[in-house]
Order: C-alpha cells, then structure tokens, then sequence
C-alpha cells in the first residue's frame, strides 16, 4: 500500500510465479479462484483448476488438501488478487507466465486446459458487467433525486 492507492509491481508478481509451488490468482468481483499447482504425487500431475475463492490463505491451504489429497505440504504459495480486467492477464504476460509455469512441471500440454479457464474468466466478468449495467445485485450510492 502506498500514499492510499494498492500497489502491485508486475515484476515481483512475475518472479514470484516462477518460484512458487502453488499460485492462486483471485478474482474479488466475481469470486472465483484460478489454482495452478505445480506439485506431483505417484499418481497425480500438475493442475490448473477454476475454484471458489478462499476467504484467507488458511483456508485456500485447506482446500487444496481436499481438492488435492495425497500430495506433500505446500511450501511455498503466491496469492494474487487480480482487480482488472481479465484481458490485462494477457497484455500483462501474466497469463503466458503461469502457462509457462505448468508447462515446466509436466510433460503434458496445459494450454488446452488453461484456454478453457481464460474463456470461463472473460464469461463471468461479461456477466459480472452485465449485472453492474443493469443494477442486479447492485445498488446505487446516488439514488436519482425525483422531482
């Protein structure tokens, strides 16, 4: 936080997804996760997983023991809260970064699967929008003055 504005530099987030085990990436407005995990067991690869945002990161580690049973603890975790649009995911190198990530930790293509969750992410803030224009679930702080 700085002089009252969030901060975030796009440099450490970066660094921080090239280093990190598990990356959360959170989306407030429509409350939803995306989950890369970059760990493997005997039986299990890595993932890229749309999730129900966690409410702390106590409870984003509790669900990944129960949407990920079996695998070793987690080490080390980046949560980042994404308050833009979802195309600046894209022009920021973000989104080609966690590809990358996953990529790194598999033999497997995750494009397929990571394409899948970007469409999801552009569906659910199109419709988030949607709700802001036409006041569903929203409500004005300015009411019109009637005459």
């Amino acid at each position: 936080m700085t002089n009252n504005h969030f901060y975030d530099d796009l440099n450490d987030v970066k660094a921080n997804i090239l280093e990190a085990d598990v990356i959360s990436i959170f989306f407030p407005n429509f409350q939803k996760s995306v989950l890369v995990d970059t760990r493997s067991n005997d039986t299990d690869g890595p993932s890229i997983m749309l999730t129900p945002m966690a409410r702390s990161p106590r409870e984003r580690v509790k669900s990944m023991e129960k949407l990920r049973p079996g695998f070793p603890e987690v080490k080390n975790m980046i949560l980042i809260p994404w308050l833009r649009y979802i195309f600046s995911l894209e022009e920021s190198g973000i989104w080609e970064l966690l590809i990358e990530r996953l990529n790194q930790s598999t033999h497997l293509n995750s494009n397929l699967a990571a394409n899948t969750i970007l469409d999801e992410l552009k569906n659910l803030e199109y419709l988030e929008l949607l709700n802001v224009i036409k006041g569903n679930q929203y409500q004005t702080i300015w009411p019109k003055e009637s005459d």
